[in-house]
């Protein structure tokens, strides 16, 4: 194998350990509107999900949501969305 070789390997091998660190750490929430954007879908068509029972599972606060990536990746891959 030659240098270049050897060290683009070991480049990779740095870039998939940092990705599986950032993996690991909790991405937090986010608001309707991030949601939104998250699941490639508008706000409004998020609202009448929440408001008709359906949706991603969510925290209310008054009038606004909040919800993690978590749930938002959980309610995608549920093929409702």
């Amino acid at each position: 194998m030659t240098p270049e070789i050897h060290s683009e390997i070991e480049e990779l091998r740095k870039r998939i350990a940092r990705l599986e660190q950032a993996a690991e750490k909790p991405r937090g929430r986010t608001n309707l509107a991030g949601a939104a954007r998250y699941l490639n879908t508008s706000e409004e068509t998020l609202r009448k999900r929440l408001a008709s029972g359906g949706g991603p599972r969510g925290a209310r606060t008054g009038r606004y949501w909040s919800f993690t990536y978590s749930d938002l990746d959980d309610y995608a891959e549920s093929g409702v969305a």
